[in-house]
């Protein structure tokens, strides 16, 4: 019967002496899972079963098939074969030991042997091969070309020649096992590795397979012992981090409340303390992979912000004091203001810490203690006088609309469709033309719309991401109540900023409402015949994904369909697109930030742009439209027509030429 001899030659005093071996290993494995335990309870973190259920899917995706983690071919495969190495062999032990203590209630070779057992070895021997090939592979990134982002300690390297060391050793032992146990020769062929390994022993003695044995087995108590220990902790924390992430949309940030405000005497993340279980988790189930840092379009440009850091930075406050009363002054003003919230940190992470929920909550504080100066504070100050960042006055609203039938909402009017024109669409020259040519649009196609006029302000999305947390509450509270006046349900928007906070962030406040941006609605006209387009009218066109409505919401097929049916060829694509796009470096109210030219990520956005050799870019957002406008004027490669897809739709509609002055 094919089966093994557990413990096989290994006396009852040898057995004594592994198991107390084995708890001094898992003891000092289980002191770091203890301590950093501690500290997440201490936040508040829960086991909510609905919670985790929720995200069981990513969970899958991202543990299992490393979804994210795949995204760096070499880096990624090489994961997955450590992953599931020791997956697979950790799980093999789990079946030996189940066997082992199972034989004092069913007999010996109750469960591991015939069929089973065979499949077994085969499935071990692959996997612990794949584990072999995954360390190598590792060692070989890390000691001969590690990217420059990569967190990297001698321990580091320690540790991956220890688990290589005690992998080799398996394979040592089973070799010797075959070698040594006459009965299991008939079924050598089942250990495709272990197979070659008996050839080293061909008169192998008891003794001589004992001293094997306790050659491997050390080494196993050793790298169980060292595993929760550094960067290697967030085997256990970052699935955790992955399953108890917040139930709430990217890029949708949580209010805060007068309440938690009056216990604390501060807003914002002024201590560790102030952050929720959840978040003291996600600090420890960063394996400093540098992805989020090589993603952030600031630093790309050679600004200080490196998201990496401003996580390793509170988390080394956490585990060097283990008190949550430690400051967040570890994080620099330049940093904390150069983030867009563009949001390709949190997307490239894959223990999906939410980078931006860190900034923001720390920028919430310093905003409150009035660190915040210069034109984002002036900034502020207009939104809060004049109900937008421009500082006009509400009765030059509607100047964008002269010359052109754009009815207001009258009192019992309910259009089909409500126009959010924004505080762009109002107020900056560019972002009125895409307003105008948006408004030229739904009339071909007949549409009954409506906007709000004087009556509308900002939505208060760049206070927000700046942290002024209260101001985007009181301005929330006052489009909430006048939408809730005209009984609006169907809300267009041209402007992604507006679409986030419309459609995700106004319901945290008893605002729902069906929120759509144009180039979707724009589709839906097209597809249904109300707008007939001219095929063909232009070639050589390049797309620029919005941050907001691309990577957070997701939406990269509207834009696309309408270019695409214009165009008899396929749309000259950047090398980031999608929702891998590059920010222009607008959001987080960059908009409103002076900063170097040199330092400008829409100079580097429009140089990818240029070199598509595409001679008109496509814009769906008036934030990018203003920060690439500026880059490709001064632009030494200027050779392409910048517009919104409104104006390229209506263009092509009245068959003008797009580059003559509108």
């Amino acid at each position: 019967m094919p089966t093994r001899t557990i413990f096989f030659h290994i006396s009852v005093f040898q057995q004594a002496c592994f198991y107390t071996l084995a708890l001094i290993s898992t003891g000092i494995a289980l002191i770091p899972i203890v301590r950093h335990a501690r500290i997440w309870l201490r936040g508040g973190l829960t086991f909510a079963l609905q919670q985790a259920l929720q995200h069981l899917a990513s969970f899958s995706r991202e543990v299992f098939a490393h979804r994210h983690v795949l995204r760096r071919r070499y880096a990624g495969i090489a994961h997955l074969l450590l992953f599931y190495g020791m997956l697979v062999l950790f799980i093999g032990t789990c079946i030996v030991a189940i066997e082992h203590y199972g034989a004092f209630f069913f007999g010996p070779h109750w469960l591991y042997y015939g069929g089973f057992y065979l499949t077994c070895k085969v499935t071990l021997d692959i996997f612990g091969l794949a584990l072999v090939i995954g360390i190598l592979l590792t060692l070989l990134r890390r000691l001969c070309f590690r990217p420059e982002m990569l967190g990297h300690t001698p321990w580091d390297t320690g540790f991956l020649l220890l688990l290589l060391a005690a992998t080799f050793t398996g394979f040592l032992l089973e070799g010797a096992g075959l070698a040594a146990d006459p009965s299991r020769h008939a079924y050598m062929a089942y250990s495709p590795i272990g197979r070659w390994f008996a050839l080293l022993f061909p008169h192998l003695s008891p003794t001589g397979y004992v001293l094997i044995w306790w050659v491997h087995a050390p080494l196993v108590l050793t790298t169980i012992a060292a595993l929760p220990y550094g960067r290697r902790l967030h085997l256990f924390t970052a699935p955790l981090s992955i399953l108890l992430q917040p139930n709430r949309n990217m890029g949708v940030l949580e209010p805060e409340t007068m309440e938690k405000v009056e216990q604390t005497g501060h807003i914002g993340l002024r201590t560790l303390a102030d952050l929720n279980g959840t978040y003291l988790l996600n600090l420890d189930a960063c394996m400093e992979c540098g992805r989020c840092t090589e993603a952030c379009p600031a630093h790309a440009v050679g600004k200080p912000l490196d998201p990496k850091q401003i996580v390793l930075s509170l988390r080394q406050q956490m585990w060097a004091a283990d008190l949550l009363e430690t400051t967040t002054d570890v994080i620099d003003e330049e940093s904390l203001w150069a983030c867009t919230n563009c949001h390709a940190c949190v997307q490239e992470c894959p223990a999906a810490i939410r980078h931006v929920d860190l900034i923001n909550g720390i920028r919430r504080y310093r905003v409150g203690e009035g660190h915040l100066s210069g034109s984002a504070g002036n900034m502020l100050r207009q939104l809060a006088s004049q109900k937008n960042p421009w500082g006009l006055s509400a009765s030059q609203r509607m100047e964008w609309a002269k010359g052109l039938d754009v009815p207001i909402v009258e009192p019992g009017q309910k259009p089909d469709i409500l126009l959010w024109v924004g505080c762009a669409g109002a107020f900056e020259p560019r972002a009125q033309a895409t307003m105008r040519a948006l408004v030229s649009l739904l009339h071909a196609a007949n549409v009954s719309f409506a906007v709000l006029g004087h009556q509308e302000c900002c939505t208060g999305d760049p206070a927000r991401r700046m942290g002024e947390e209260f101001l985007f509450q009181e301005l929330a509270a006052e489009n909430i109540a006048v939408l809730n006046r005209t009984g609006a349900s169907s809300i267009l928007t041209a402007c992604p900023h507006c679409f986030h906070t419309l459609k995700h962030e106004y319901p945290q406040f008893g605002g729902n409402y069906q929120v759509m941006h144009h180039t979707q609605f724009l589709k839906q006209l097209v597809q249904n015949g109300r707008l007939q387009l001219e095929r063909g009218a232009q070639t050589n066109v390049t797309y620029h994904d919005p941050c907001f409505l691309a990577r957070v919401n997701g939406e990269v097929r509207a834009p696309r369909a309408l270019l695409q049916t214009l165009t008899h060829q396929p749309l000259k694509e950047p090398e980031h697109h999608a929702d891998r796009t590059l920010c222009c470096g607008a959001g987080g109210g960059r908009m409103w930030m002076e900063e170097p030219s040199t330092q400008r990520p829409s100079n580097r956005r429009v140089k990818e742009l240029l070199s598509t050799g595409a001679q008109t870019i496509a814009v769906s957002c008036p934030f990018c439209k203003v920060m690439l406008g500026d880059s490709l004027a001064t632009s030494e490669q200027n050779t392409a027509h910048l517009a919104d897809i409104a104006e390229i739709l209506l263009a092509s509609i009245a068959k003008t030429d797009l580059s003559l002055p509108q």
